[in-house]
């Protein structure tokens, strides 16, 4: 799948324009030649979208991308359309994680996955591409315990099929009963190999949780009650990543939880490259907030109204 031209042109419109940054540099980060690079870019000036300024409708959300990287720190943004239906904003940034996806996987890639909505959603629109093949995904952390669509099961299937490759799954549960059963199922050979792939990813993919009875999806998966849900918000989470919970400082909180909890430490993660969050809504602002102060991520996918509102309350608490 690729950029439809016309955001295409409006990209490298932006980037050569507005950033500074070469026709070089710009193609190889589309993967294309430097003649079709100048010939969009020309035609983008015919067509009037370049004039003494970058006109186009979705022309705002390239300049939110740029704040969102300059105030966090993150090596790539993307900000697509927001919805009044919380669930066309997840197949909005869903849509946008498999553009994202697309431009940057290559032949061989090793690509770690977690599991939830946005991420469903990024494989139902994701689309082959030509060249790149054999790439296999790996699971970050264990899986749902009743099959579900958003199962990191049939995501990572889904993926794999995609490239010809293979999908490598930890056989546990994310949370366990005692911190002993997670002992017995780490002690497994199968899941040691699992666990040193996963952190060898090039690529990840992860769904940003909320500390929230209402909307977590570990109390909807039975991993949690709504008491243990209180607990953690007493003690100032926000929101999880692969099942570890945070406060708005990205600091981890010391729960019993984690200790039964079978996914990729956070400190692991931080040290993995292009760790790829996907995630939006207004109720997930201070999640999404706390993972970005606690570079848990290198590159965000959200939506519009997401994206102002974090920076606006990331600048209001400076």
């Amino acid at each position: 799948m690729s950029l439809p031209e016309e955001d295409l042109m409006v990209r490298i419109a932006w980037l050569h324009y507005q950033e500074g940054i070469t026709l070089s540099e710009i193609a190889d980060r589309f993967g294309l030649s430097r003649p079709k690079t100048t010939r969009l870019l020309d035609k983008a000036r015919r067509n009037g979208i370049v004039r003494f300024y970058i006109q186009a409708p979705n022309a705002h959300l390239l300049s939110l991308e740029k704040e969102l990287k300059d105030t966090f720190h993150l090596t790539d943004a993307v900000v697509v359309p927001s919805s009044p239906s919380l669930d066309m904003v997840y197949e909005n940034i869903g849509k946008g994680g498999a553009i994202l996806l697309h431009r940057m996987i290559q032949r061989g890639d090793l690509v770690g996955i977690s599991w939830g909505r946005t991420l469903r959603y990024l494989a139902d629109n994701l689309f082959p591409k030509d060249g790149v093949e054999d790439v296999k995904f790996v699971s970050l952390a264990g899986g749902l315990t009743v099959g579900s669509f958003m199962n990191p099961y049939n995501i990572g299937e889904k993926l794999a099929s995609m490239y010809r490759g293979e999908c490598y799954y930890i056989h546990a549960p994310e949370v366990v009963e005692s911190p002993d059963l997670k002992d017995f199922y780490m002690s497994e050979r199968v899941n040691q190999k699992t666990f040193e792939m996963a952190k060898r990813a090039r690529l990840s993919l992860l769904g940003i949780g909320v500390a929230s009875q209402q909307h977590s999806t570990y109390i909807r998966a039975g991993f949690i009650d709504w008491q243990d849900m209180e607990i953690i918000r007493q003690m100032g989470g926000v929101g999880d990543i692969l099942g570890q919970f945070f406060n708005i400082r990205g600091e981890v909180l010391d729960l019993e939880l984690h200790n039964r909890t079978i996914a990729v430490p956070l400190e692991e993660l931080r040290k993995m490259p292009n760790v790829i969050g996907l995630a939006g809504g207004e109720h997930k602002v201070e999640a999404i907030l706390g993972a970005l102060r606690g570079r848990f991520i290198k590159i965000l996918v959200t939506d519009e109204h997401t994206a102002q509102k974090l920076l606006r309350k990331h600048t209001q608490e400076a």
